[in-house]
Protein backbone atom coordinates (compact mmCIF):
# COMPACT_ATOMS: atom_id res chain seq x y z
CA UNK A 1 0.00 0.00 0.00
CA UNK A 2 1.25 3.42 -0.94
CA UNK A 3 1.74 5.94 1.65
CA UNK A 4 -0.85 8.43 0.56
CA UNK A 5 -2.97 5.29 0.25
CA UNK A 6 -2.11 4.58 4.52
CA UNK A 7 -2.44 8.44 4.69
CA UNK A 8 -6.01 8.69 3.14
CA UNK A 9 -7.05 5.29 5.06
CA UNK A 10 -6.03 6.43 8.27
CA UNK A 11 -7.96 10.17 8.10
CA UNK A 12 -11.30 8.11 6.78
CA UNK A 13 -10.40 6.47 10.13
CA UNK A 14 -10.02 9.17 12.51
CA UNK A 15 -12.96 11.01 10.62
CA UNK A 16 -15.21 7.94 11.48
CA UNK A 17 -14.25 7.58 15.02
CA UNK A 18 -14.75 11.58 15.38
CA UNK A 19 -18.54 11.44 14.11
CA UNK A 20 -19.24 8.64 16.11
CA UNK A 21 -17.71 10.22 19.08
CA UNK A 22 -19.82 13.38 18.32
CA UNK A 23 -23.20 11.18 17.67
CA UNK A 24 -22.65 9.43 21.24
CA UNK A 25 -22.11 12.86 22.67
CA UNK A 26 -25.49 14.36 21.25
CA UNK A 27 -27.12 11.01 23.04
CA UNK A 28 -25.82 11.57 25.56
CA UNK A 29 -26.39 15.18 26.26
CA UNK A 30 -29.98 14.71 26.70
CA UNK A 31 -29.56 12.77 29.70
CA UNK A 32 -26.94 14.82 31.35
CA UNK A 33 -29.10 17.77 30.67
CA UNK A 34 -31.35 15.58 32.70
CA UNK A 35 -29.37 14.77 35.12
CA UNK A 36 -28.49 18.50 35.82
CA UNK A 37 -32.01 19.68 36.74
CA UNK A 38 -32.03 19.05 40.18
CA UNK A 39 -34.96 16.72 42.06
CA UNK A 40 -37.28 19.21 43.96
CA UNK A 41 -38.54 18.18 47.59
CA UNK A 42 -41.58 20.32 48.95
CA UNK A 43 -41.93 19.47 52.70
CA UNK A 44 -45.16 20.04 54.58
CA UNK A 45 -46.42 19.89 57.98
CA UNK A 46 -49.69 20.03 58.60
CA UNK A 47 -50.03 21.45 60.87
CA UNK A 48 -46.73 22.85 62.07
CA UNK A 49 -47.89 23.04 65.55
CA UNK A 50 -49.28 20.42 67.70
CA UNK A 51 -50.31 19.38 70.95
CA UNK A 52 -48.53 16.35 72.91
CA UNK A 53 -50.18 13.51 71.39
CA UNK A 54 -51.76 15.08 68.38
CA UNK A 55 -50.71 14.01 64.94
CA UNK A 56 -48.87 16.01 62.30
CA UNK A 57 -49.16 14.87 58.69
CA UNK A 58 -46.02 14.76 56.73
CA UNK A 59 -45.33 15.27 53.43
CA UNK A 60 -42.70 15.06 50.81
CA UNK A 61 -43.48 15.45 47.13
CA UNK A 62 -40.96 14.66 44.59
CA UNK A 63 -40.28 15.87 41.53
CA UNK A 64 -37.94 16.10 38.75
CA UNK A 65 -37.99 18.05 35.22
CA UNK A 66 -41.48 18.77 36.23
CA UNK A 67 -42.51 15.20 36.48
CA UNK A 68 -43.79 13.81 39.52
CA UNK A 69 -41.12 10.86 41.05
CA UNK A 70 -42.76 7.89 41.65
CA UNK A 71 -39.61 5.47 42.15
CA UNK A 72 -37.26 7.32 44.35
CA UNK A 73 -34.37 5.17 45.84
CA UNK A 74 -34.53 6.27 49.05
CA UNK A 75 -37.19 8.56 51.47
CA UNK A 76 -37.09 9.18 55.65
CA UNK A 77 -37.69 11.48 57.41
CA UNK A 78 -35.80 12.13 60.20
CA UNK A 79 -36.89 14.04 63.78
CA UNK A 80 -34.48 15.90 66.05
CA UNK A 81 -35.56 17.54 69.29
CA UNK A 82 -33.80 21.21 69.57
CA UNK A 83 -31.56 20.97 72.12
CA UNK A 84 -30.03 17.48 71.75
CA UNK A 85 -32.16 14.29 72.76
CA UNK A 86 -34.34 12.70 70.53
CA UNK A 87 -32.85 11.72 66.94
CA UNK A 88 -34.84 9.40 64.91
CA UNK A 89 -35.17 8.13 60.84
CA UNK A 90 -38.09 6.75 59.87
CA UNK A 91 -38.31 5.02 56.39
CA UNK A 92 -41.64 6.49 54.17
CA UNK A 93 -43.55 4.81 51.72
CA UNK A 94 -44.61 5.78 48.58
CA UNK A 95 -48.38 7.28 48.13
CA UNK A 96 -48.62 7.89 44.74
CA UNK A 97 -48.09 11.04 42.45
CA UNK A 98 -44.54 11.34 43.79
CA UNK A 99 -45.99 11.93 46.97
CA UNK A 100 -44.44 10.27 50.33
CA UNK A 101 -46.06 10.91 53.27
CA UNK A 102 -46.53 9.73 57.10
CA UNK A 103 -48.69 10.95 60.61
CA UNK A 104 -46.52 11.17 63.49
CA UNK A 105 -47.56 12.05 66.93
CA UNK A 106 -44.86 13.29 69.95
CA UNK A 107 -45.08 12.41 73.58
CA UNK A 108 -42.42 15.22 74.67
CA UNK A 109 -42.90 19.03 74.06
CA UNK A 110 -40.56 21.27 72.21
CA UNK A 111 -39.31 22.52 69.05
CA UNK A 112 -38.45 19.32 66.42
CA UNK A 113 -36.53 19.55 63.26
CA UNK A 114 -37.99 17.34 60.31
CA UNK A 115 -35.42 16.83 57.48
CA UNK A 116 -37.02 14.63 55.16
CA UNK A 117 -33.84 12.49 53.09
CA UNK A 118 -34.77 11.55 49.56
CA UNK A 119 -32.22 9.86 46.89
CA UNK A 120 -33.58 10.29 43.32
CA UNK A 121 -32.44 10.05 40.20
CA UNK A 122 -28.59 10.01 41.83
CA UNK A 123 -29.54 13.14 43.87
CA UNK A 124 -29.80 13.84 47.25
CA UNK A 125 -32.05 16.24 48.91
CA UNK A 126 -32.63 17.54 52.57
CA UNK A 127 -34.85 20.35 53.18
CA UNK A 128 -35.82 20.69 56.49
CA UNK A 129 -38.79 22.47 58.42
CA UNK A 130 -39.60 23.18 62.25
CA UNK A 131 -42.18 21.67 64.04
CA UNK A 132 -43.54 22.57 67.79
CA UNK A 133 -45.01 20.50 70.04
CA UNK A 134 -46.89 21.99 72.82
CA UNK A 135 -47.86 20.44 76.11
CA UNK A 136 -51.71 20.20 76.92
CA UNK A 137 -51.94 23.50 79.08
CA UNK A 138 -50.01 25.91 76.61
Amino acid sequence: MSRKKMALFAAMVLMAVALSACSDGDAKGVDDEMMLEPILVDLTLSPDTIQVGETVAIQAKVTHGGAPVEDADKVEFEFAMQGGGLQVTVPVQHAGDGVYQMDKSFDRPGTYRVISHVTARGQHSMPLKELTVLTSDE
